[in-house]
């Protein structure tokens, strides 16, 4: 085929282009992508989660690995299947804008008179004989060369553009083969998926979508509901790391986009090793393994005690960076009577996580348990901030007032996604995570809490409950007699709570040690319950 012929057949391909067919074709898929989702979330709700809580064993393990297989390959579906859509959609926008070019230039050379040859090709008006001696027509020619220059110009442009796009377009589609599907292996399906959307994006000179900075919930939140549904799915399937962290956001929508996050750097590490991370053999396999019991534990569900028997968890952030951070809630706060924030204290990392969802589990069963028939409550486990170790920092507020910004805005995005539903919030801190608390309600707005609660309180960070942005009636602090937490309390990191100078209401604690405060049947779990379900609860007795 000559060039001259090719051209043609480009000139007249675009003229002809329908936009439609593309976007059809970008809908398929995206529908694809989405059912792929929609069947892991039902694989997981009806399938492995209620069977992760009973089925013990081998055959167990065997058959949940497979269903693990199952759900990476549901995973890659979506991936795969929203930047086909990426692609098929951008190719679309581009084509469609280098037609509506070339059409403007073809409307242009019928004012000037211009005619165009089928190849793109513009043409001079034919010229008369008498013409070639008249000095005006002479002119008007030199005028038409110009006007065929500057036109024709315009045409190449558009024909280049388009074929720029269909180039690209191809290109970024060769990407995107099913080897990932046909030629399976245990782990990195995921993790090449991901890069696959990566280069995909690349291939089509895309940068990065905006997203909000997380400063701002309530702008957060504007922001994702002037989206539409597709650009919305596209996000959660190839940018969820950027979704994810957004305070303000639903939480439902958060959990699918941190979900995705944790699945895909799960896999990378068990398909990767330590050499070339930074990370010591140790720091690797510890990462894995908090991230995978993490996976495990969001699989299984949450159990039930709920009025409608359900009890879901929803991963509202993760950061497995460092010691790792992760912020998970059982029960929907966006939909929840009642909502409790648990902070935790010292040593605190990802792994610790597992643990601190048996004690919200507890904590919504209690406050279930105190609350008015019909009414939800939800709890989230937030390790939103770099917890102290068991050293130096534990005696400085630091750790607490880095974290100071980030507890405020995790809890006003609560209120923002809330909508016009309020729920009845209570933070609770135990232990270091109480000088977190009060770090951040002491700070800015505060934490637009109804009420706070200072389990095993160090201090914190704050000399009286009218510091906190809150009625102190409903500050409330207890801590056991024999917690050694005690030695520590009132020296370093602000007054000891549950003495009557700093004007909070101490609550009754029956429990024993730094840790027994989720004890089942304890005064101590009640109580808090009680608090959490907006009731008064029993006194402590005088120390």
């Amino acid at each position: 085929m000559s060039t001259a012929r090719a051209a043609g057949g480009d000139f007249v391909l675009l003229l002809r282009f329908d936009p439609a067919v593309l976007h059809e074709a970008a809908a398929g898929w995206r529908r694809l992508s989405a059912a792929a989702e929609e069947a892991h979330q039902q694989h997981r709700r009806r399938v492995e989660g209620p069977l992760r809580g009973q089925w013990r064993g081998a055959d167990a393990d065997r058959a949940f690995r497979a269903m693990a297989g199952t759900e990476r390959e549901l995973d890659v579906v979506r991936v795969e299947a929203a930047s086909a859509a990426l692609v098929l959609e951008t190719v679309a926008e581009r084509m469609d804008q280098a037609r509506t070019n070339l059409s403007n230039a073809l409307r242009r050379a019928d004012e000037w008179r211009l005619p165009v040859a089928e190849d793109g090709t513009v043409g001079l008006p034919p010229l008369a004989p008498a013409d070639r001696h008249d000095p005006d027509a002479r002119v008007q020619r030199q005028r038409d060369l110009l006007l065929r220059a500057q036109l024709q110009q315009r045409v190449d442009a558009a024909l280049a553009a388009a074929r720029e796009a269909s180039d690209r377009g191809a290109r970024a589609l060769g990407r995107l083969g099913a080897d990932v599907l046909t030629q399976p292996r245990l782990f990195g399906t995921l993790r090449e998926c991901a890069a696959d959307a990566r280069r995909v994006a690349a291939d089509l000179g895309l940068a990065t979508p905006y997203v909000p900075d997380n400063r701002d919930p309530a702008r957060s939140a504007a922001w994702w509901h002037s989206l539409t549904p597709g650009e919305q799915q596209d996000l959660l399937a190839l940018h969820p790391e950027l979704v994810g962290r957004l305070d303000g956001l639903p939480a439902t929508v958060r959990d699918r986009a941190n979900r995705l996050v944790l699945a895909q750097r799960l896999d990378a590490l068990e398909a990767g090793n330590a050499k070339g991370s930074g990370l010591t053999y140790e720091q690797w396999g510890t990462r894995q393994s908090g991230l995978r019991a993490l996976a495990e534990r969001l699989d299984g569900g949450g159990g039930s005690g709920g009025p409608d028997g359900e009890q879901p968890l929803l991963l509202l952030g993760l950061d497995p960076d460092g010691d790792g951070r992760a912020v998970v809630a059982t029960g929907d706060p966006d939909t929840a009577d009642h909502t409790a924030v648990l902070v935790p204290g010292t040593g605190t990392t990802l792994n610790q996580v597992p643990g601190q969802l048996d004690r919200i589990a507890l904590l919504r069963d209690s406050a279930q348990q105190a609350a008015g028939p019909g009414q939800r409550v939800a709890v989230v486990s937030w390790l939103g901030y770099d917890a102290p170790e068991v050293d130096g920092s534990v005696l400085t507020t630091r750790r607490a007032e880095a974290g100071a910004e980030d507890l405020r805005r995790f809890t006003g995005g609560l209120r923002v996604a809330g909508g016009g539903h309020r729920s009845h919030l209570t933070v609770i801190g135990h232990s270091y995570g109480t000088t977190a608390v009060g770090a951040a309600a002491a700070g800015g707005a505060g934490l637009q809490a109804d009420d706070i609660v200072a389990v095993a309180s160090p201090g914190m960070a704050a000399e009286h409950a009218a510091d906190l942005h809150l009625d102190p009636a409903h500050v409330w602090a207890g801590t056991a007699r024999d917690d050694d937490v005690s030695l520590a309390t009132g020296t370093t990191l602000g007054p000891d709570p549950t003495l009557p100078a700093f004007g909070a209401r101490t609550v009754g604690i029956d429990t024993s040690g730094h840790s027994g405060y989720w004890d089942p049947g304890s005064e101590s779990l009640a109580n808090q319950g009680r608090i959490i379900a907006g009731r008064t609860p029993s006194p402590n007795s005088p120390r």
